[in-house]
């Protein structure tokens, strides 16, 4: 496969999460309250039934610090996980955690892009997306190339936040949107880094979709 060259808005994004991931775990937990460990948990449990399968492929895109990767290779005692994330120095924390593990033989981390997945045809058995395809540039491409990737049959599943209906909650988000604001530029330190914020803020909900690929 040709390399591939990330354009200057995928650079920013990679640029950004460079910037912030020695804290991006203690972000994602404190401003969640720890409700993302959750929702990792009941993603892990929906795919459970493929658990007694040998030889399982799992590709886990934007795996960040590797905290899904990990839970699926414990939940997972025959699979082989990959973890594909643009942010090298994510990557790096994703790497201690592994090897804190004990899980070197069976997770591999790969940098690289959603839009340019560096596999064949038919690879994998399960693709999971935590928290992550809200920062994916060029959406369509990340799918095709997520279809061309899963074997017949295979699963994607993608776990992200969503904008409340209730008006109520509605209120309480644009509250905690201000709350988080602040607590970005204190943690980060970087305006742009408050784009993250942005879009991780809404904690309260959570949207589990599952997608099976036909022949």
């Amino acid at each position: 496969m040709n390399k591939y060259f990330p354009s200057s808005k995928e650079k920013k994004l990679k640029n950004m999460f460079n910037h912030i991931s020695k804290k991006y775990d203690f972000i994602n937990h404190i401003l969640s309250f720890g409700i993302d460990f959750i929702w990792r948990r009941k993603a892990i449990h929906l795919l459970y039934k493929f658990s007694e399968k040998k030889d399982l492929k799992i590709l886990d895109l934007a795996t960040g610090t590797g905290d899904l990767a990990i839970l699926l290779a414990h939940k997972f005692k025959h699979a082989y996980i990959t973890g594909l994330d643009p942010s090298d120095k994510m990557l790096k924390i994703a790497e201690k955690k592994i090897k804190k593990n004990f899980f070197e033989k069976r997770i591999q981390t790969i940098q690289g892009y959603s839009q340019y997945i560096p596999f064949p045809n038919d690879t994998f058995d399960i693709v999971t997306i935590a928290f992550g395809i809200r920062n994916f540039q060029y959406i369509h491409s990340s799918m095709k190339e997520i279809y061309r990737i899963l074997k017949p049959s295979g699963i994607l599943v993608i776990l992200e936040f969503s904008t409340p209906s209730n008006y109520w909650i509605k209120k309480i988000y644009y509250f905690y949107l201000h709350f988080v604001k602040k607590i970005g530029n204190l943690i980060s330190k970087n305006h742009f880094v408050l784009f993250f914020f942005l879009l991780f803020s809404a904690f309260y909900q959570m949207d589990l979709i599952s997608y099976y690929k036909y022949v």
